[in-house]
Order: structure tokens, then sequence, then C-alpha cells
């Protein structure tokens, strides 16, 4: 048990420090990619059954993982490391003006779920009614104070 322990913290001690760079909010699409390939590239250099077994599945997981191929490829167009759009694997109805909006991709989910909730309250089955002008203010006030905590995190982060 005390073996495994130590594999585990030697070996994957990077991943909750991964998770929450991730996890912050605003961050460049290949910054996140760069941050995933990082993890693939630690991965790799596991040595022992449960070591390559575990890096098995992450390949294979990242292999089957279209969509993550396409803002891969999305992200070499956006840092300029790939200039022929023809060569990638993108979808043809996606233009360079809809890739442009990708500098700025999630690759996790968990921004969606601070999205969801976020707007919950407004969105509520039991609203009565809400008019377009208050919405409009509400959406503006949640703005603000998204914008106002980001900096205050940056502000944190020079700290």
């Amino acid at each position: 048990m005390k073996g495994n322990l130590t594999f585990i913290h030697s070996n994957f001690a990077c991943l909750p420090i991964a998770i929450t760079r991730l996890q912050k909010q605003g961050i460049p699409l290949s910054e996140g990619i760069a941050i995933i390939q990082d993890i693939s590239s630690k991965f790799s250099q596991l040595t022992g059954t449960a070591g390559i077994d575990i890096n098995k599945k992450l390949q294979t997981v990242l292999n089957k993982n279209k969509g993550f191929r396409i803002v891969c490829n999305i992200s070499k167009i956006l840092t300029g490391e790939e200039e022929n759009v023809g060569d990638l694997d993108i979808p043809e109805d996606l233009t360079s003006s809809d890739m442009a909006y990708f500098k700025f991709a999630p690759i996790t989910s968990a921004d969606v779920e601070r999205s969801f909730s976020l707007y919950k309250n407004i969105l509520a089955p039991n609203r009565r009614s809400f008019k377009f002008e208050n919405l409009k203010k509400s959406l503006i006030v949640q703005c603000n104070n998204y914008f106002r905590d980001a900096v205050n995190d940056d502000d944190e982060d020079r700290n």
C-alpha cells in the first residue's frame, strides 16, 4: 500500500495543479491544450505495469476524442503553427472568422457549468415575468461581477 501511494504521489502530483489551471476562466485555447500535452508527455515517461496502462488509457481517450483533435488543429492555426487549413481535420462549414472565436474556447466543462449556474435564476421555471429591459440590466450586473472577480483573481495571482 505504501509503495502504491508513493507511486501515485511521485507520478501524479501534477494532476491537481493541471486541473486547477484548466478550470481557470479566460485561458487561451493554446494554453489549455499545452497543459493537456504536458500531462500527456509526463505520462508517456511512466514505467511499470500501472504506469504503462495509465498512459495507454490517456492516449486512447485523447485519440478517440475527435473534438479534441479539431480544437488542437484550430489552435495550431490561431498560433500560426499551421497555415494550410486544408491539411487539417477541421469541419468544412467552419469559416476562418468562426475559428477566431476559438481563441479563448474552454476545453473543460467547468466554464459551461458556471454559466448554467449563473443563469439558472434568470431562467427558473417559477419566474412569472421578466421584462427584456430588466433581463438586460441583470446580465450587465452579472457580467460586471464576472469581470471584477476575474481582475481580483489576477491581482491575487500576481501577489
